[in-house]
């Protein structure tokens, strides 16, 4: 992730530094894993079990102090799944990052006494989360529609935030939920899905039944209300978005003779999703697109669920991946056809292995970023997880 200067576009973003050998990437994550992790970070207290960690090929002593990597400047790899071909070496570090709770956002004083603690723990970025899956906004937002609204929770403004990362040596990147929002279509015009016949607003369930709007990428209001969060955010300072949930609802069958055929045809609906994205290009931010990496293995049947806007991935250069990791999406085998399927290694570093690779081949010429999630996971399959990224050559990773 690299930093942008005034709104040019730049079309194609590494991650990345000059690029290692893999035993020497293996080596110094599971470095910064012990490193890090041993220092028991806010909400996270990692054991023994990675504090006594060594990678295959022997021992090696750990120095508990936040790890500095030096330059390098061996060949690059080929194969390696951390940099896509042909892709731009910007020279800057790799980020290691945690996603921040959104609670740090109350006041600066909860922010920079967490921000002080990544960089303590070796963290160089922090991940701030600052509209959620409801469509909350944790900043205050000088966008007038939603003005008094529920949607605005934050108080601190988005300058205020970036000013708490200032002079710390800590990245801080956003994470901002897009279409999943069933705050913005009560509040916002233009914004949520209508039926064809009559133009009232569809909800994936009764709304008695806890049923929710979604925020609809065919239309401009959507549009129109997520360039200005990111471009508020981009003249604040902040120069890496990440876009969650770009997705569209679980449309059941009824729903195809109630709802415009544009939206339910999966044929031809991904339009509506890369439009949105492209949409926000506006704004020179260096935008990521956060998917499972599931989905994007388990494609025999084209790109589907989180992954779906890939199937306009021609008409998404410059893009780069942010691929989640969650233990629950793997069990012994996963599916390859219709009635084929694949088995997948026990060992979870080898898991993460296979998997990371299959999607490197499936979405080739884009930069991947992994990002665990370590819900259900055990200390030393943390450890095995991290390692396995830095083998295929990740230098960069996000932890949530």
């Amino acid at each position: 992730m690299q930093k942008k200067h005034g709104r040019k576009i730049k079309r194609v973003k590494s991650l990345y530094k000059p690029r290692k050998s893999r035993s020497r990437k293996a080596l110094e994550i599971a470095a910064m894993i012990v490193a890090v992790c041993g220092l028991g970070f806010v909400g996270w207290n990692i054991g023994s079990a990675i504090l006594n960690y060594s990678p295959p090929g022997g021992q090696y002593e750990i120095d508990r102090e936040p790890l500095t990597v030096p330059a390098d400047t061996e060949p690059d790899e080929p194969g390696d799944p951390g940099l896509s071909d042909g892709a731009e070496n910007s020279g800057s570090a790799p980020l290691n990052a945690i996603i921040a709770p959104s609670s740090v956002l109350d006041n600066i004083t909860s922010l920079a006494a967490y921000v002080r603690q990544a960089q303590q723990s070796g963290f160089n970025a922090v991940v701030l989360e600052v509209k959620d899956s409801t469509g909350q906004l944790f900043y205050a937002s000088g966008y007038e529609p939603i003005a008094d609204s529920d949607i605005m929770r934050g108080t601190l403004t988005a300058g205020q935030i970036y000013n708490a990362f200032e002079d710390t040596g800590v990245k801080p990147v956003i994470r901002l939920n897009t279409l999943l929002d069933s705050l913005a279509p009560r509040v916002l015009g233009d914004v949520s899905y209508v039926f064809a016949a009559d133009g009232g607003r569809w909800a994936d369930d009764f709304l008695d039944n806890g049923g929710k709007l979604w925020a609809n990428p065919f239309l401009q209001g959507t549009r129109d209300y997520h360039l200005f969060i990111i471009e508020e955010l981009v003249n604040a300072g902040f120069t890496d978005i990440i876009l969650a949930n770009t997705i569209f609802p679980h449309f059941r069958s009824s729903d195809r003779s109630i709802l415009a055929p544009e939206y339910t045809e999966p044929a031809a609906r991904f339009e509506g999703l890369a439009g949105f994205v492209k949409t926000l290009e506006a704004s020179g931010a260096a935008l990521y697109l956060e998917m499972t990496v599931r989905d994007v293995v388990e494609n025999y049947a084209g790109f589907n669920n989180t992954a779906e806007l890939l199937r306009g991935k021609n008409n998404l250069n410059g893009f780069g991946l942010l691929l989640v990791y969650n233990k629950d999406d793997f069990g012994a085998e996963y599916r390859t056809g219709e009635q084929s399927t694949a088995a997948l290694p026990t060992d979870i570093g080898a898991l993460a292995s296979v998997i990371y690779k299959q999607a490197a081949n499936k979405v080739s010429g884009f930069e991947i970023t992994p990002l665990l999630s370590r819900e259900g996971l055990s200390d030393r399959e943390i450890a095995d997880v991290l390692s396995a990224f830095g083998e295929l050559g990740f230098e960069s990773f996000i932890i949530r």
